[in-house]
Order: C-alpha cells, then sequence, then structure tokens
C-alpha cells in the first residue's frame, strides 16, 4: 500500500529557493501539496503538471517525486511550473480509483468535489502553455496519451514513438476515441467540463496531454514513460518559446 508519509518525506527533501512548496488545504485529514518550480516571467513557458487524481495509479506521483530528485536547476531557470504531485491523498493511501467517499475526481470538475475544489482555486487566474496529467491502466497492455492543442504542434506521437523503447504501445481503441497516431487519441471536447483534463483545456491551457501506462509494468517502467513525456514536453517548449515575449 502507498505510504503517505514516505511520500510527504520525500517532498520535505526538496530544498531550492526557487521551488516553492506550500500546503493549499486538507482532504479527508491528508495535506494537499502544491510546488511550484521557478518565478513567473514574460518569456517563461507556464506549465501544469499533475499526477495521482486516481488513488490507484501511483506511478505518477512516482514520476514527480524522481523529477524532483533530478537536477533540475536549468527548467527552474526557463520554466514556471505548478505541480500538484497527488490530487487524491485518501485515495492513494487506499490504492482505490476514488477518494474516501466514493467520489471519482476526474469526473467532478463540474460537479465539485473538495479535491477538485482546492485544484480549481490553485490555477485560477492562469493560463497554461500546457497541461501533462499522468494516469495508469490497469487494461492496457502497454502505453498511450490523450492529447489536445490549440498551439502549433502535436507533441505526443514523437513521445509514444520514443515510449516503444521502453515498452509497447497499447493499440486498442473504445467506440468514441479518436486515434491520432499509433498509442495516441484526441482529448475529446465531448468530454465537457467534468473531466480533469477537459476542464482545463476548456478554462485554462492551450495544450494538453494525459499519459497512460499499463499497471502491470513494473513501477520504474511505467515511471520512466511519464518522465520521458515530461521531458520531451519541457523540451519542446523550452525550444518554441524561449526569449518570445508571451502576453
Amino acid at each position: 500500500m502507498p505510504d503517505y508519509t514516505t511520500f510527504e518525506n520525500r517532498l520535505k527533501n526538496i530544498a531550492h529557493p526557487d521551488i516553492a512548496h506550500r500546503i493549499i488545504g486538507h482532504v479527508h485529514g491528508y495535506a494537499f501539496h502544491c510546488l511550484t518550480i521557478g518565478k513567473p516571467a514574460p518569456s517563461k513557458p507556464n506549465i501544469l503538471l499533475s499526477a495521482g487524481v486516481h488513488g490507484d495509479e501511483p506511478a505518477g506521483v512516482e514520476a514527480i517525486l524522481q523529477f524532483f530528485e533530478r537536477d533540475i536547476e536549468d527548467i527552474i531557470q526557463r520554466f514556471h511550473v505548478i505541480v500538484l504531485p497527488c490530487v487524491n491523498p485518501s485515495g492513494y493511501i487506499n490504492n482505490q480509483r476514488e477518494n474516501i467517499q466514493g467520489e471519482d475526481i476526474n469526473r467532478a470538475f463540474k460537479n465539485e468535489v473538495p479535491e477538485s475544489t482546492l485544484v480549481k482555486q490553485q490555477i485560477a487566474g492562469y493560463r497554461f502553455d500546457v497541461f501533462l496529467d499522468m494516469h495508469e491502466d490497469y487494461d492496457a497492455t502497454g502505453t498511450y496519451f490523450y492529447e489536445g492543442k490549440r498551439d502549433s504542434a502535436w507533441l505526443a506521437p514523437a513521445i509514444a514513438h520514443r515510449a516503444k523503447k521502453i515498452g509497447p504501445l497499447d493499440a486498442d481503441t473504445g467506440e468514441t476515441d479518436i486515434p491520432l497516431a499509433e498509442g495516441v487519441l484526441q482529448v475529446d471536447p465531448a468530454w465537457g467540463e467534468s473531466g480533469f483534463t477537459s476542464y482545463v483545456y476548456i478554462h485554462h491551457a492551450d495544450h494538453v496531454m494525459i499519459t497512460e501506462t499499463s499497471s502491470n509494468w513494473p513501477m520504474d517502467r511505467r515511471a520512466k514513460v511519464h518522465l520521458l513525456a515530461l521531458d520531451m514536453i519541457l523540451d519542446h517548449y523550452s525550444t518554441s518559446l524561449k526569449g518570445e515575449p508571451r502576453e
């Protein structure tokens, strides 16, 4: 079972003057953490990163912790990043998809629950260049991605191609899925405002991506896919936006 004390202790070990670590509230007795990397500036891309909205999908949480445990000095200088490392603490502790009250947070951004309320309060007033939300899939045999964009470039096809070196892509698609490339599906506007990613896409971001890894893979392998996606996203926005004036 995941250990929230261990998770929080790893967060406490993050020490850098330009990484702000705050508790933005408490849900069901657990602290709700938010970290901010770097200081906002007109030339810096704004990034939103989250994991653990489904409590039984811990690989994204692990990937974020591993990300902070690397040398990210260059990222601190180049980006402004808001990180929500575990959106569903009570689900994470109990290894269940929903929170302790049986509510699926990823379906609760229109009819709010405490966790989604905290997220909405935290990102109010922000406009993000890209939002990455890390997930897992117990039925998947491999990795796949969802992506939506209003800016110029699809990123997930190239990430999926690289991810094949870590493990296979999942080829299954649902009846309503919109394929974009091998292992890549489009974020569907029909999802509406209830879902986390679609809510952010409608109100706060020009580009969104969901990473989905097979829950049957070892933890390090799952985390490696999430980190690959994050690294390639950061590389893209560092190159495409560096030095350009932003509104």
